[in-house]
């Protein structure tokens, strides 16, 4: 490779992304008039987050693909996700509660070249060039009511392959509707037809009932009201870091965790979770984080589901966490999770739903993405030859994503955390793990 990766990272802020192109992409079929939909408690506690996915594809996968397809696809899709398209307004009750007029303004589409190679961008662990090839903005900019909640970025690259970034705004849904609707886009480009019970997806984990919420540790963290500005403003410098654990790695740390924990095998999740859990409480030496927040997948595709269906739940060690085995720390996150997502709407409701929150970083959180299906996605008969999901609008206490790898062998690991622990994080998972 003619460019090494320390000069691709310096000349990152010398605009590689170029020649933008927007225009916007709605249903094919007209919808009626008056169509609303209206987020749930839980949909607006998560409105100050955004998940940014991303999707690498070789050559092959895109040769002879035009706009045109991109978007002849994009309007028979969105007949099924009408919800997705629309506009945010403020209802004339007293509470001004958001609602979303469906089908007003569309989904917005950017078209970008790339100036560095496909293998280049993937040599970028840091993130920095792969959020310059999702195009994030945030609701109200201008306005509330002209924001798009989702975005979708294609960007070409030098020497062939196109990456596609997904914008998506939380207070639609969680990250396993958002896969599952760009999965549904690929099998409209490369069949034509689209998948059996498109926007169908089914709850496969009953809720508990409704718990007290007054003396539970909370999930979430109340912020300065937002009005229609829905950006959570960190005062710490949030750096989004991802790696990769593949096969051969991921069976020994499977294995050498498993050892400590005779009695049963730990997955793959709690595992890696309950590592940097370790690694952080070692890191953060005035407050470890004894409480963290766990985030799971609900429901499966394919039956019916819309909205943010995933579980949330917190864990609490009653040790100091440095000094713990990681399979402990695993086995409290497989028993004692607390799971808080009826707590979460019971504040919210208590609080006249006037109130803004972040949840992603509140606590030090772990979202597992293992089942977020990732590399289903096909062009042409080709998958992904990368796939990420990353988050902005994460609160100091940070955010761990686990995610598949590649091929779905070993898996891929997203952190955001405040720069100064970033390389302090690296060094021990390098150290301890041999897997940074």
């Amino acid at each position: 490779m003619s460019t090494s990766i320390h000069a691709v990272e310096n000349e990152v802020h010398e605009n590689p992304v170029y020649d933008l192109k927007l225009s916007s992409v709605g249903p094919a079929n007209v919808t009626e008039s008056g169509v609303t939909y209206e987020p749930t408690n839980v949909d607006l506690a998560m409105k100050l987050h955004y998940l940014l996915g991303l999707y690498f594809f070789p050559k092959e996968a895109v040769e002879g693909l035009t706009i045109y397809n991109i978007k002849e696809a994009m309007f028979t899709l969105f007949n099924s996700f009408n919800m997705c398209c629309g506009r945010f307004r403020r209802s004339d009750e007293s509470s001004r509660r958001p609602y979303i007029k469906c089908n007003d303004g569309g989904v917005r589409i950017i078209e970008a070249k790339c100036k560095y190679t496909i293998d280049e961008c993937l040599e970028m662990k840091d993130c920095s060039l792969h959020k310059l090839l999702v195009y994030n903005q945030v609701l109200g900019t201008p306005e509330l009511a002209i924001s798009p909640p989702i975005l979708v970025q294609f960007t070409w690259f030098k020497c062939g392959g196109m990456s596609i970034g997904l914008s998506w705004a939380h207070v639609l849904g969680d990250a396993f509707l958002a896969s599952h609707l760009i999965n549904s886009w690929g099998q409209l480009v490369s069949t034509g037809h689209p998948p059996h019970n498109l926007q169908k997806l089914e709850s496969k984990t009953k809720m508990e009932g409704k718990r007290s919420f007054v003396d539970l540790q909370p999930l979430s963290r109340r912020v300065n009201p937002v009005g229609d500005y829905w950006k959570f403003v960190n005062n710490s410098n949030m750096i989004t870091f991802c790696f990769q654990i593949n096969a051969t790695k991921l069976e020994n740390i499977l294995l050498k965790i498993s050892g400590q924990c005779k009695a049963r095998q730990i997955p793959t999740f709690e595992c890696l979770s309950a590592i940097i859990w370790k690694t952080l409480a070692k890191i953060r030496t005035e407050v470890e984080p004894q409480v963290v927040t766990v985030c799971r997948n609900c429901y499966k595709v394919n039956n019916s589901h819309s909205g943010n269906n995933q579980i949330f739940g917190t864990v609490k060690a009653e040790c100091q966490v440095k000094d713990a085995n990681p399979s402990d720390l695993a086995g409290l996150m497989l028993d004692q999770t607390t799971h808080e997502k009826c707590q979460m709407d019971q504040v919210i409701e208590k609080d006249g739903r006037l109130s803004d929150f972040v949840v992603y970083g509140a606590n030090l959180t772990f979202l597992d993405l293992e089942e977020s299906e990732i590399y289903e996605m096909e062009l042409k008969g080709h998958k992904p030859v990368f796939a990420n999901y990353m988050v902005e609008g994460v609160a100091n206490s940070g955010l761990v994503l686990v995610l598949p790898g590649p091929s779905n062998k070993g898996r891929t690991v997203t952190v955001i955390l405040p720069e100064n622990e970033i390389l302090q994080l690296r060094a021990e998972l390098g150290k301890e793990w041999c897997i940074v």
